[in-house]
């Protein structure tokens, strides 16, 4: 298993993995139809270039026999004059989940961090997916905020 950033050209070699990555994530997470999914998530890949040329986003592939299987998307931001570095996105297919690639994509996270001189790494879970809330609660994360809703 290799795991390593991506720089453009790698990006866009992986694009469309990336592209069914997320998908299948957007649909398993947040409910939407596969239409609706595919639609965000092109319009999100379609800014990827960019980000990476301004150096704003970091982009983590985990890869098996030269296949994209796992994807991390960091970027830095301030929180109330605190760096810290965001988790946008950490997805592992489904067929390669529970071998360890969103543990060893954290803590590729965890060494960009340390490169950053960043002490606090953040991230949105939904929910729903037990098995990340487990994960991350198990390598030290804490509830900092809850993003609630009502639906009437």
């Amino acid at each position: 298993m290799i795991v390593k950033e991506l720089d453009n050209e790698e990006f866009l070699k992986c694009k469309d993995a990336i592209l069914d990555l997320l998908t299948e994530t957007y649909i398993e997470n947040f409910g939407i139809s596969k239409e609706q999914s595919i639609s965000l998530c092109k319009e999100k890949l379609n800014l990827i270039p960019n980000y990476i040329n301004q150096k704003t986003a970091i982009l983590i592939g985990t890869y098996e026999d030269e296949r994209l299987v796992g994807f991390l998307w960091l970027y830095k931001h301030e929180f109330f004059g605190e760096s810290r570095l965001h988790i946008n996105q950490i997805i592992v297919s489904n067929k390669f989940r529970g071998k360890g690639i969103g543990r060893r994509l954290m803590k590729q996270a965890e060494q960009v961090a340390k490169k950053h001189k960043i002490s606090t790494i953040d991230l949105n879970v939904s929910e729903v997916n037990k098995e990340a809330v487990r994960m991350y609660n198990s390598m030290g994360f804490i509830t900092e905020r809850r993003y609630m809703k009502k639906v009437f």
